[in-house]
């Protein structure tokens, strides 16, 4: 299953990843809002969120005042967000794009952000670097980029199967139960996500992708490497490790 294609099957459901998406959104946009002012300023208040799923940094950061503009490769996510923000009232633009490849002017934002371990779909450093130097082309000097992702350890031998269960939900009076499968093979690891409805009155979904289990320290060198200046990681604001590097202003 491609990336697209997992996002696309997922869009729908994806709120059932969180016990409260509602608060998430509210609180992960609080999180997000606070990184920008304390990187680059009361003044960023441009965003591109470059993978912005069903919106749930987007979603947040507008209901705080600022212009978002919403990017990914799942053309399912974008109009599930973009439905989202009209249900709110909130004015978000989205685009449907690869970051290795944004439609997005030269240095029209204050930030771009890439949250939620989207960087590690990419298969290779060299993609990511790709990604990450599209991030920089839309960065405005001064501006900056906001990566999260998980906290990747040492991968555990080829053939190691992980069962990482989410626990139950409940949605439009229905009970689901979540899990994840990460099955190893060498630096990569292949997911199934599965959600189960309780009553079994209906099929499981099950959506499959993998991803790259890159340090986020090797991704703090490829923001460098790109351009990025004050590179550094932030732990303890987001549910994730935070990356954030500044695109020099001359």
């Amino acid at each position: 299953m491609s990336v697209q294609a997992f996002y696309d099957e997922l869009a729908p459901l994806y709120h059932l990843v969180y016990e409260n998406w509602e608060a998430t959104v509210a609180r992960q946009g609080t999180a997000v809002a606070s990184l920008i002012h304390e990187h680059w300023g009361a003044g960023a208040r441009t965003v591109l969120d470059a993978a912005v799923g069903i919106g749930t940094q987007a979603l947040g950061l507008l209901a705080l005042g600022f212009r978002v503009t919403g990017s990914d490769l799942s053309y399912a996510a974008v109009n599930r967000a973009q439905r989202e923000a009209a249900a709110r009232h909130l004015p978000l633009t989205c685009l449907a794009a690869d970051f290795r490849a944004l439609p997005v002017q030269a240095a029209s934002v204050d930030v771009v952000i890439v949250c939620d371990n989207a960087l590690p779909h990419l298969e290779t450093p060299g993609d990511i670097k790709a990604a990450l130097r599209e991030c920089f082309r839309c960065a405005r000097p001064g501006g900056g980029c906001l990566v999260s992702m998980r906290d990747y350890g040492p991968p555990p031998p080829s053939g190691t199967v992980e069962v990482r269960p989410y626990g139950e939900r409940v949605w439009a009076g229905r009970r689901y139960h979540l899990r994840q499968v990460w099955s190893w093979r060498g630096p990569r690891y292949d997911v199934s996500f599965e959600i189960t409805p309780a009553d079994k009155a209906a099929d499981a979904t099950i959506v499959k992708s993998s991803y790259l289990a890159i340090p986020v320290a090797q991704v703090a060198e490829l923001m460098n490497v790109v351009g990025f200046q004050g590179v550094r990681r932030v732990d303890g604001r987001f549910f994730q490790p935070v990356l954030v590097g500044t695109r020099p202003a001359v």
